[in-house]
């Protein structure tokens, strides 16, 4: 199995997590923040799926039509929703192009762009994706604690936990 391969599953089995959280939260969940400015839990989700495109425009504008779609050409740092399907949406889409770009950079031997010098994954395009889970991870984490402040049960944090069983099963289609 290649490198590639296996962050081409981590990635996977990431989308997994984002659909069992998104899957498990109620209209109220998403209107929570911390009370100080800080994004409230449709934002960070909406920001989740959304950063996948702003990285694209950067550094593989080709593989962005998808997620600019969804935001109505609007830039998708600045886009946000409390649709959870439009989330929804917006993480697979997103998801796909990412996987696109990744594949067709790694096969083809080029870097991503980087007209900016922000850092595009140049040494290896596979390791956006390893970003993408490890930022997803970072929100998904602050989401479960501004439910707990919120006063979530500790069943529905016990069940919220379950997520964890998404990394330890087999791929497999039946896996939620």
């Amino acid at each position: 199995m290649t490198d590639l391969t296996l962050t081409l599953e981590a990635f996977t089995l990431n989308a997994r997590v984002n659909d069992f959280l998104i899957g498990r939260l109620t209209p109220d969940d998403l209107n929570v923040s911390d009370g100080r400015g800080g994004m409230t839990v449709a934002r960070m989700l909406s920001h989740m799926g959304a950063s996948r495109g702003g990285w694209l425009l950067e550094m593989a504008p080709g593989f962005a039509a998808s997620t600019l779609a969804l935001t109505g050409g609007e830039n998708p740092w600045r886009w946000h929703t409390t649709d959870p399907a439009l989330i929804r949406a917006m993480l697979r889409a997103g998801d796909e192009a990412a996987i696109q770009a990744v594949q067709a950079h790694a096969a083809s031997g080029t870097p991503f762009a980087d007209p900016h010098g922000v850092g595009t994954f140049h040494t290896c395009p596979a390791l956006f994706l390893t970003y993408m889970t490890v930022h997803d991870a970072g929100h998904r984490g602050q989401i479960v604690t501004l439910l707990r402040h919120a006063g979530a049960s500790p069943e529905r944090l016990d069940d919220l936990e379950d997520a964890w069983n998404i990394w330890r099963r087999p791929l497999t289609p039946e896996t939620p």
